[in-house]
């Protein structure tokens, strides 16, 4: 990836936990690139293709109030961790000309606490994923062995940042400040997320709230390998994670059913609108500039 940001798409996007969404829904700006290679990921276009346009600081600014204009609930930042100085130069520019939702950072985790740092007066909310605190696991499946020291690391950092700003702030049911980690249990991989949900109750069960993804859809030959076909999590394996969440006492979050997996959450990000219409509007598209 280049210094400048580059990005495939801008909707506004329903398909977020319901805090997240509002009326009209999070205003997701999908970036290009990734920081890590995961097999299964339901956004290879981008994130191992890398399409997607370059932007200036100033035109992503105006993608910012564009999606504020429409309603967004807030600004969500897709796999943006490659483009830190830009994203953090984007929100000053745009909250001098009148941004006033929040700013979202929606990411693998796999960043250094430095990077967090930069990001502590630009984010309000902060939406990290934890894949795994297995290393055998990360290198095998992310190409990135220390994922889970590095990941746990930068999440505790986001959750401090958090607590600086004054944690958890929440009106009208919809989140203007806090922090929600994203956890998708992988098929094969059922007692690492065991692992993470014993990690979350101990680090930070009273900071945020966890939200267990089991929307595996598998997008490659790679990744089918991976679940071995079309993955819907098993009823065993859906009442043992019922049973750990109880087990750890992590009452605060969200938790998807077992028939989530599903092709319908497959972008296609050649489209103007890389989802169905209902679950997003598209305002920018990186072919066709604003819409």
């Amino acid at each position: 990836m280049p210094a400048g940001a580059v990005a495939a798409s801008a909707v506004l996007h329903k398909g977020e936990e319901p805090p997240l969404i509002g009326k009209h829904g999070s205003g997701a700006i999908f970036f290009s690139g990734c920081t890590l290679g995961c097999p299964f990921c339901q956004n290879a276009q981008i994130s191992i293709d890398d399409l997607g346009s370059g932007l200036s600081d100033s035109e992503l600014a105006g993608i910012f109030l564009k999606l504020q204009e429409r309603g967004a609930a807030n600004i969500n930042l897709v796999t943006a961790s490659q483009f830190t100085p830009s994203v953090i130069a984007a929100a000053d520019e745009a909250r001098g000309l009148g941004l006033q939702i929040p700013i979202m950072w929606n990411s693998s985790g796999y960043e250094t606490p430095q990077t967090i740092k930069l990001l502590s007066n630009t984010i309000d909310i902060w939406l990290p994923d934890i894949k795994t605190l297995d290393s055998n696991s990360a290198g095998r499946l992310f190409d990135a062995p220390d994922y889970p020291i590095t990941t746990r690391a930068a999440i505790l950092k986001m959750a401090d940042q958090l607590e600086v700003r004054g944690g958890t702030l929440i009106k009208n049911d919809l989140m203007k400040r806090g922090m929600i980690v994203r956890h998708l249990v992988m098929p094969g991989e059922i007692d690492s997320s065991r692992e993470v949900f014993e990690w979350f109750a101990e680090n930070l069960k009273d900071r945020a709230m966890l939200s267990v993804m089991v929307q595996y859809t598998p997008v490659n030959a790679a990744g089918e390998k991976l679940a071995g076909h079309d993955y819907i999590m098993p009823d065993s394996d859906y009442k043992r994670i019922m049973q750990w969440l109880e087990e750890f006492e992590i009452e605060e979050g969200f938790l998807q059913a077992p028939e989530a997996a599903s092709k319908e959450w497959i972008p296609d990000f050649n489209r103007p609108n890389p989802f169905p219409e209902k679950y997003s509007s598209p305002i920018w598209h990186w072919r066709q500039g604003l819409l």
